[in-house]
């Protein structure tokens, strides 16, 4: 090589160096990876700009409404009417006691007089067309002739003789009372209006037996009659102040809409250039202005009337104390006995909130501020989420948050050990072709759609749940057996299957990035292939797994579809006092809210700005986990060298 020569090595840098149309390529190539980085973030950006510019207006508009709701008076009646709806409650508990015990008692007569109704009934639809001839051929004017008359009879006679001699009677009755069924059914006929005379029989029979099984259980019958007829005084007293205080909202409300509309008229002829459009449009909106509700003079009435209503609140909340003490404490069945065992129990802190009312009735006052604390209190702490009310719309958003926390929970539970435990497997004892096999089909899951699992939640996880459930060996376990087959631990099922692939996947690069060093230390030491594996690997990959499960927690909070399709829906604060079988009751999510009401709200609404609200907590504590979950691989991952 001759020393003037540069290096191959040289050449090879300085060409790989080289200009493209006078750009450096290697520049080129690094802008543009920045630039779509940059893209990522503004978008990230937009999205945050977008939702709360959206929802940022809620706790205004919220704040307004709550005005509204104090001013009017509904907040008022809602002081009383609101322990009042526990009273629908107990009483159904009440009525169900009392049926469980009779329904042992009548259970039979019952059944013999429905099963021979249902008998006629199908005689009777059997034999409908020459019927409904010979009934229109009676009501005719003038009368038809004799002869046509019995034509129309003997058909008759003759359809129903084929059904009745056809007619399948119940084992519950016997031979000869099967014969006397189908000789009465025979002669069944428009012209006759009394009832045939075994059905009459059969229901004296049942309402004798009824009467026996109430004077039985009499106590319980009284208690639940009593417990249901309690509140009528009060119910009636607070209706009439309803329509007052609504009325007065109603007032409002299109005050408002009026007034919302006049300031756009307005706004309108300030920018309008044409004099005549501007005139146009300020006498449009001179004709719109409405004056504000006299809120004080339309509350007065109401207001006049408060020691009735706390007189009738006083009355029913001793009609409370009496019926705590002279409630039975058994029924008939065991089921009758627990259920009044729940009346009793709750009977007292049902009299306490009545009472708690009366105070709060005479304290009120219409002309309170609603302060800003309020609103955001009514949002974040609030237990109603209560939409499209003519009454009143409240955005709490507890319900949601329990719900979305409570099927999170019981997803990760179920999802960790299925995807830590094939990730272990699968990366330290599985040999090629069983990963060839194992790590395919748990990723391959992550290609179902969701709405193609919410389908299988519906149609095969809840049936099979709620089958399940009811036998009778599981009958110890709590919540079994389940009344909803569409309820969170279905939900939770499911999400546990979509979050296992990306468990899987980062618990198993955590297990890869082990160093190697600490594995050959520990053969080093005699120790066993599991000594090795679950003494050093797993230990020093716990901080990757710990990554894993708060990612797949992430990937759980922000599904919809399969919560909107299986939860159950139902917007209520699960029933914690249950215990290990709160999680088989149905529950609504942050998520399910926005898909399932966003699109049926009208835009810049109260609803509206909630639902915004709703999303901004969410992608909050989304971002929230994905932090904790970078906060702890920073924390325990290994020092570079």
């Amino acid at each position: 090589m001759s020393p003037d020569r540069p290096p191959l090595h040289s050449l090879i840098l300085k060409k790989k160096r080289g200009t493209l149309l006078g750009l450096d390529p290697q520049r080129g190539i690094r802008v543009f990876f920045a630039t779509n980085a940059s893209v990522t973030i503004i978008v990230l950006a937009m999205i945050m700009i977008f939702l709360l510019r959206e929802g940022a207006g809620f706790l205004g508009t919220y704040k307004h409404e709550l005005e509204i709701y104090r001013r009017a008076g509904l907040e008022f009646c809602d002081i009383v009417d609101r322990p009042l709806a526990d009273q629908q409650e107990l009483s159904s508990k009440l009525r169900r006691a009392v049926t469980s015990s009779l329904d042992p008692l009548i259970q039979s007569a019952r059944a013999r007089r429905d099963a021979a109704f249902l008998l006629k009934r199908e005689v009777e639809e059997q034999a409908k067309i020459p019927r409904e001839a010979l009934e229109a051929a009676l009501e005719k004017e003038p009368v038809p002739s004799v002869g046509e008359l019995e034509a129309l009879r003997r058909q008759l006679a003759a359809a129903t003789g084929k059904v009745v001699g056809s007619m399948q009677v119940s084992g519950l009755f016997t031979t000869e009372e099967a014969r006397r069924l189908r000789a009465e059914f025979a002669r069944l006929s428009p012209e006759v209006s009394e009832m045939p005379p075994m059905l009459m029989e059969l229901s004296a029979a049942f309402t004798a037996r009824d009467k026996e099984a109430k004077s039985r259980f009499g106590p319980l019958v009284e208690a639940s009659d009593s417990l249901e007829e309690a509140p009528e005084s009060l119910r009636e007293v607070l209706g009439e102040l309803k329509e007052e205080v609504l009325a007065t909202k109603e007032e409002a409300t299109t005050h408002f809409t009026l007034e919302e509309g006049r300031q756009k008229l307005l706004k309108a002829a300030e920018a309008a250039a044409d004099p005549e459009e501007k005139q146009a449009l300020l006498e449009e909106a001179k004709a719109s202005e409405t004056p504000e509700p006299d809120y004080v003079g339309s509350m007065a009435p109401v207001l006049e009337r408060r020691d009735e209503l706390i007189e009738k609140v006083v009355s029913y909340a001793a009609a409370i104390d009496s019926a705590a003490l002279h409630l039975p404490k058994e029924g008939g069945t065991l089921e009758a006995t627990k259920l009044l065992a729940e009346v009793r129990e709750a009977l007292p802190p049902h009299a306490k909130a009545l009472r708690d009312s009366v105070d709060a009735l005479r304290q009120w006052q219409q002309d309170k501020p609603v302060s800003i604390f309020t609103v955001v209190g009514a949002f974040f702490f609030g237990t109603n989420w209560l939409t499209n009310s003519s009454w009143q719309d409240f955005f709490g958003f507890v319900p949601l948050l329990a719900g979305s926390l409570v099927i999170a929970l019981i997803a990760i539970v179920i999802a960790t050990p299925l995807s830590v435990a094939a990730a272990i497997y699968t990366n330290q004892f599985a040999s090629e072709r069983e990963k060839e096999l194992i790590k395919p089909v748990i990723e391959f899951i992550q290609a179902i759609p969701s709405v193609v699992l919410g389908f299988i939640g519906i149609t095969l996880v809840g049936d099979l749940i709620k089958e399940v459930s009811g036998f009778s060996w599981l009958s110890w376990l709590p919540g079994f057996p389940i009344q909803e087959r569409l309820n969170m631990f279905n939900a939770g099922c499911l999400l546990a299957l979509m979050a296992v692939p990306t468990m899987f996947s980062l618990a198993e690069d955590a297990l890869n990035n082990v160093p190697q060093a600490y594995i050959d230390a520990s053969d080093a030491l005699g120790a066993t292939k599991l000594q090795t594996v679950f003494r050093v690997i797993v230990p020093a990959a716990l901080s990757g797994i710990a990554a894993a499960i708060l990612l797949g927690l992430g990937r759980v909070i922000g599904e919809t579809m399969v919560v909107l399709l299986v939860a159950g829906n139902r917007i209520a604060i699960p029933d914690f006092s249950s215990g290990p079988g709160v999680i088989f009751q149905p529950a609504h999510t942050l998520t399910g809210i926005i898909a399932q009401e966003l699109g049926e709200v009208s835009r810049g609404s109260a609803h509206w700005q909630a639902l915004f609200m709703v999303g901004i907590v969410l992608f909050v504590i989304s971002l929230g986990v994905n932090a904790c979950a970078r906060a702890v691989v920073r924390r325990f991952e290994l020092p570079k060298a």
